[in-house]
């Protein structure tokens, strides 16, 4: 067989040399379990989330404190 001449066949040749084709060979398994993850993404809290979610039941419980106030008056 003759030498290659491009830089592209010979990494070709060397990974061939390595392991083969995965057309032989299979598909390459590490072992490494792989997590499935949920399709929901579960976010950080942070200072700025407690903040907003505070001024959230603020308002939420003012306006029922002043639905209940009005409809007594």
């Amino acid at each position: 067989m003759s030498s290659p001449t491009n830089l592209t066949d010979q990494i070709a040749q060397l990974r061939s040399k390595k392991r083969g084709t995965e057309l032989f060979n299979g598909p390459q398994n590490t072992g490494a379990p792989v997590r499935k993850r949920g399709s929901e993404r579960r976010f950080a809290t942070d200072l700025f989330m407690i903040f907003a979610y505070s001024l959230l039941g603020i308002a939420l419980v003012t306006q029922l404190y002043l639905m209940v106030w009005l409809d007594l008056l």
